[in-house]
């Protein structure tokens, strides 16, 4: 038997086995690589790993913040008010009838005294006269009663007459002397009624308003509000009223000077005084009612103007001044956003005084030099870090 022979049949058995080999190589692979994906899944949802996850720092928000200033000792109060006359009366009527001649207009100028209309009264004139010859019929009684009793004392001087007939006389003289008193309180009362015909102006000014025409008929002591003849306004000089807040009040003074703006007259000023201040609070709006004075020579102010004055005022401890923007305004108050040394945020509460518009008084609740944060967004809590940059100013 041929020894080559004998060799083949165990190398046609391990063939088998090679291939079988070679067959299982790719999926061992394959299952190892998703052992090591289920391995790196597991350390993935489970955290097996050593290493603690590092924390995420959230880096502090910038702000823009201004520094609290106090304003200028020297300080301008800017208040509006309306011109009105230093005087002003709606003129009446005293006398009733009708209207016989007028002689003023609106916008004339008028002295104290100066006629202005002539009433036409008859009854007047005929009380007058009915007056007038009861005093003369008075007085004609009163003298034939002073000559009888001179008669009858020296009738009585001879014994004629008895002491009660001269008492009698003298008694009835005195009468008729009280009958020419009243008389003439009669007469007196009729002539100043006569007066009041003519109507005259109670103080020198201007006519402003005109409410009579020829012909119309007047009535004394009308209860018509409107019954009024002439409205007679003395402009020189005008009178201004303004409110003081109760910050300002304790600098307004009497003859203060004050300058007065119009918009009718640009870049003109006026000069006005003080004249008198009400020297109480108003309980309600807590203002100081100043009245000012304006002269008004050359008439060039109109009553019933708008005009605003402006007090000059010294302010021994000024307020502090902040932009209008770094205020927090919230249901329980107005506040700032203030930085501290260790730039965290403090909330303050304040308390506003004049808005200026874009800046606004702090009267307290802030110190001078403090940061302050502008535009405060939601961001700024209190106690916050931040990190501060000073604002730009314009």
């Amino acid at each position: 038997m041929n020894p080559s022979e004998n060799q083949n049949p165990p190398q046609s058995a391990a063939t088998p086995r090679h291939r079988l080999s070679h067959a299982f190589k790719p999926l061992a692979i394959v299952i190892g690589l998703l052992l090591v994906l289920v391995v790196v899944g597991l350390i993935n949802r489970y955290g097996l790993t050593n290493n603690a996850p590092r924390p995420t720092v959230t880096p502090a928000p910038t702000v823009a913040f201004v520094t609290a200033t106090r304003g200028k000792p020297e300080s301008e109060l800017v208040l509006p008010g309306t011109l009105q006359p230093a005087r002003e009366t709606q003129i009446y009527a005293r006398a009733s009838g009708y209207v016989s001649k007028w002689n003023v207009d609106i916008g004339a100028e008028v002295h104290e005294g100066q006629l202005l209309l002539t009433i036409d009264s008859p009854e007047v004139d005929q009380n007058l006269a009915h007056a007038e010859a009861a005093l003369a019929s008075a007085r004609a009684n009163l003298q034939i009663a002073i000559t009888t009793l001179n008669r009858s004392k020296e009738l009585l001087a001879k014994k004629f007459l008895s002491q009660q007939i001269v008492d009698e006389q003298e008694a009835q003289m005195q009468a008729r002397a009280a009958d020419v008193h009243a008389n003439e309180a009669d007469v007196r009362r009729y002539r100043e009624s006569q007066a009041f015909e003519r109507v005259t102006a109670p103080f020198a000014g201007r006519i402003t308003y005109r409410n009579v025409e020829k012909g119309q008929l007047v009535t004394a002591n009308s209860p018509d509000p409107n019954g009024w003849l002439y409205r007679l306004s003395a402009t020189n000089p005008l009178r201004l009223f303004v409110n003081v807040p109760q910050s300002q009040a304790r600098f307004i003074h009497d003859d203060m000077p004050v300058s007065l703006k119009l918009s009718e007259f640009p870049g003109k000023t006026f000069t006005a005084t003080v004249a008198r201040s009400a020297g109480a609070l108003d309980p309600s709006s807590k203002t100081l009612l100043t009245e000012v004075h304006i002269p008004n020579d050359r008439h060039e102010l109109a009553s019933g103007s708008y005009a605003e004055a402006h007090f000059a005022l010294k302010l021994d401890n000024p307020v502090i001044i902040l932009p209008a923007n770094t205020l927090i305004v919230r249901a329980d108050g107005t506040r700032v956003a203030v930085i501290d040394q260790n730039n965290h945020i403090q909330l303050k509460p304040v308390t506003t005084g004049r808005d200026f518009g874009t800046t606004i008084e702090i009267i307290t609740g802030l110190n001078e030099n403090e940061k302050v944060v502008t535009n405060p967004s939601d961001s700024v809590r209190d106690g916050a870090t931040v990190n501060p940059v000073a604002a730009k100013t314009n």
